[in-house]
């Protein structure tokens, strides 16, 4: 189990910045990593109502169980039990979480039982990675429902000193500020047809 506090931006792109980004700074595609999310949440909502999200992330070789919860408006928990991508994949597969953990205990604290959540869809991500100052960077191209949009995400450790690094590098790049709400926000905008 790990638990930490995320501290991020985001910031939705255009396909012509984000290709313009993978060209500038000359990211391997063979380093990008291929994640996919599928998200959970009860029939009343329970988890949305309270700003929270709950996904299974499958990886190559194993998965992880995430609950992210809110502190403010940049920062949250993630409460994360990670899983052997067998457990991950029949979870994901049968919309059932069936693992007992430390996510589970989390979400009995909000009083959500795990019996009753299912799942509310899924979301695939082709991700690079690379350093900045005063943070980690990450630049997703995103697919759900017959959906496709383009992010950069940065992770920091100071939320002041990280907006202003942010704001600096959308500017050198000449990237125009757009909101970009969250990952499962954008998917359930899209529901299945």
């Amino acid at each position: 189990m790990s638990q930490q506090i995320e501290k991020e931006f985001k910031n939705l792109l255009t396909k012509e910045e984000y290709e313009e980004l993978l060209a500038n700074l000359q990211l391997n595609e063979n380093e990008a990593i291929q994640q996919t999310n599928i998200y959970f949440d009860t029939t009343t909502q329970q988890l949305k109502n309270q700003n929270m999200g709950l996904r299974i992330r499958l990886f190559d070789d194993y998965g992880e169980l995430t609950l992210k919860s809110p502190i403010s408006e940049n920062e949250q928990l993630e409460t994360t039990d990670e899983l052997n991508l067998e457990t991950a994949t029949v979870m994901a597969d049968k919309g059932i979480i069936t693992l007992e953990g430390h996510v589970a205990d989390k979400l009995a604290e909000f009083g959500i039982k795990i019996s009753e959540l299912e799942p509310i869809g899924k979301l695939s991500t082709l991700r690079y990675t690379f350093p900045g100052e005063g943070g980690m960077y990450f630049l997703d191209e995103s697919y759900y429902q017959d959906q496709k949009d383009y992010e950069l995400e940065f992770e920091t450790e100071d939320v002041e000193s990280g907006k202003f690094q942010f704001e600096q590098f959308l500017a050198k790049h000449q990237i125009k500020k757009r909101k970009a709400i969250k990952k499962i926000a954008r998917m359930l905008n899209y529901p299945n047809k």
